[in-house]
Protein backbone atom coordinates (compact mmCIF):
# COMPACT_ATOMS: atom_id res chain seq x y z
CA UNK A 1 0.00 0.00 0.00
CA UNK A 2 1.50 3.15 -1.30
CA UNK A 3 1.16 6.15 1.18
CA UNK A 4 3.17 9.00 -0.41
CA UNK A 5 1.47 11.56 -2.54
CA UNK A 6 3.18 12.29 -6.32
CA UNK A 7 4.97 15.52 -5.96
CA UNK A 8 4.16 17.53 -9.30
CA UNK A 9 7.12 19.28 -10.88
CA UNK A 10 5.39 22.26 -11.46
CA UNK A 11 6.46 26.28 -10.96
CA UNK A 12 3.16 27.43 -10.80
CA UNK A 13 -0.47 26.48 -10.96
CA UNK A 14 -2.75 28.66 -12.85
CA UNK A 15 -1.83 31.56 -15.15
CA UNK A 16 1.04 34.29 -14.15
CA UNK A 17 -1.21 36.60 -14.63
CA UNK A 18 -2.26 38.80 -11.85
CA UNK A 19 -5.42 38.43 -9.80
CA UNK A 20 -7.86 40.85 -10.85
CA UNK A 21 -9.88 43.06 -7.67
CA UNK A 22 -12.98 40.98 -8.36
CA UNK A 23 -11.11 37.58 -7.77
CA UNK A 24 -8.98 39.62 -5.06
CA UNK A 25 -12.31 40.31 -3.60
CA UNK A 26 -13.80 36.56 -3.70
CA UNK A 27 -10.74 35.12 -2.00
CA UNK A 28 -10.70 37.68 0.90
CA UNK A 29 -14.43 36.81 1.43
CA UNK A 30 -13.86 33.24 0.77
CA UNK A 31 -11.05 33.41 3.72
CA UNK A 32 -12.77 35.39 5.73
CA UNK A 33 -15.88 33.00 5.83
CA UNK A 34 -13.57 30.23 6.19
CA UNK A 35 -12.08 31.78 9.50
CA UNK A 36 -15.35 32.74 11.02
CA UNK A 37 -16.59 28.88 10.56
CA UNK A 38 -13.39 27.89 12.16
CA UNK A 39 -13.63 29.93 14.82
CA UNK A 40 -17.15 29.01 15.55
CA UNK A 41 -16.47 25.04 15.51
CA UNK A 42 -13.77 25.85 18.02
CA UNK A 43 -16.33 27.59 20.69
CA UNK A 44 -18.41 25.30 20.07
CA UNK A 45 -16.15 22.28 21.22
CA UNK A 46 -15.19 24.11 23.68
CA UNK A 47 -18.37 24.33 25.85
CA UNK A 48 -18.96 20.87 25.47
CA UNK A 49 -15.72 19.41 26.47
CA UNK A 50 -16.50 21.11 30.22
CA UNK A 51 -16.84 18.00 32.45
CA UNK A 52 -19.12 17.91 35.57
CA UNK A 53 -17.26 15.91 38.74
CA UNK A 54 -18.50 15.13 41.75
CA UNK A 55 -16.93 13.71 44.75
CA UNK A 56 -18.52 11.17 47.23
Amino acid sequence: MKTRKKELDVDFIGSQEPLTSSEEKALSEFFKKNKEIKKQKSLRLRRTTKKVTTEI
